[in-house]
């Protein structure tokens, strides 16, 4: 039988990567949005946290009332003994992995971000290891470090930009804990993640990460000066909560259950790559050489992770 699901898995993996590559480049693009808002001072990273994990559950519970019964069952319940995961896996992937990461972006540079996402696999690599003994294959290892290259490739070779950072040690540690707990979710709870549905799966998340996380903090939405918000400032928040959360967050237990963890988490290479392409739509830097060479790294990375036992 598990060998009928591990190929029957193996068989539909490429929506796996599609997914993932989809939800990195969603997330790519987030960095230097959350940064553009935060710099306006009419908001600050906590708070704007809080308005992406509520608007992302409100859409959640919304969307169940219109989605078609086989991607979200309203009937699917989960079960007594798994709650506790749940809520620990909320607390990890959710509060803790957005609402921190966030929070780092206002105290130091989109770039500095990213460079701490890119140690995401690194990590997945590791707890992998460590918590599930899953073997590092030296195809593993050389995949995850031409990943990194490439990533870092892409993020350092830029050096045109003036980068505003408050405190960048403090931002870049938060960043660096919000990369840790991801890499602890993709490996700790795949097994309920195949017992449910990606969407009751996420939408109990999403919930419990509300209740826990963001109504203590629910005063701060209170003294927000939204007048002052520009149209510019209303379509970035919209597109956090849409694209770099629902969405996206609901590809995140689709993959989970077609690729390993590192396979997973090697993606988040391509969200620098987000970032040079749109700067570059944006006018703002040039696709160059050195960034073509930079993604054709991240790619053969993947590629290599991926082909690994």
């Amino acid at each position: 039988m598990d060998a009928t699901v591990n190929q029957y898995n193996s068989n539909r993996s490429w929506r796996g990567h599609i997914a993932m590559l989809f939800a990195n480049f969603c997330w790519g693009a987030m960095s230097p949005l959350s940064k553009n808002i935060l710099e306006s001072g009419l908001i600050d990273g906590l708070t704007l946290s809080v308005i992406r994990i509520l608007g992302a559950t409100i859409l959640m519970v919304v969307a169940g009332f219109f989605l078609p019964e086989s991607i979200a069952p309203r009937h699917e319940k989960i079960e007594r003994k798994d709650w506790i995961q749940i809520i620990v896996a909320s607390f990890l992937m959710i509060s803790i992995n957005q609402g921190i990461y966030i929070y780092g972006i206002q105290f130091t540079s989109p770039v500095d971000a990213s460079i701490m996402s890119t140690l995401t696999p690194v990590f997945t690599m590791i707890c992998a290891a460590v918590l599930i003994s899953m073997p590092i294959t030296w195809l593993k290892g050389f995949g995850v470090a031409l990943g990194l290259g490439g990533a870092l490739m892409m993020v350092l070779g830029d050096t045109g930009q003036s980068e505003k950072a408050i405190n960048p040690m403090f931002g870049n540690t938060m960043c660096l804990i919000a990369q840790f707990c991801a890499a602890l979710y993709y490996v700790l709870f795949r097994n309920i993640i195949n017992r449910y549905s990606p969407y009751t799966l996420m939408k109990w998340m999403f919930i419990a990460s509300s209740l826990t996380y963001c109504l203590p903090l629910s005063p701060r939405l209170i003294a927000i000066d939204y007048a002052a918000f520009t149209p510019a400032m209303w379509w970035s928040i919209a597109y956090i909560i849409v694209f770099a959360t629902f969405i996206g967050y609901l590809l995140i237990p689709f993959s989970q259950r077609l690729l390993k963890p590192t396979v997973i988490s090697m993606y988040s290479y391509f969200q620098p790559v987000t970032s040079a392409i749109l700067a570059t739509a944006l006018g703002l830097a040039a696709f160059g050489l050195i960034k073509i060479a930079a993604t054709v790294l991240i790619f053969a990375g993947v590629f290599a992770v991926s082909r690994s036992r």
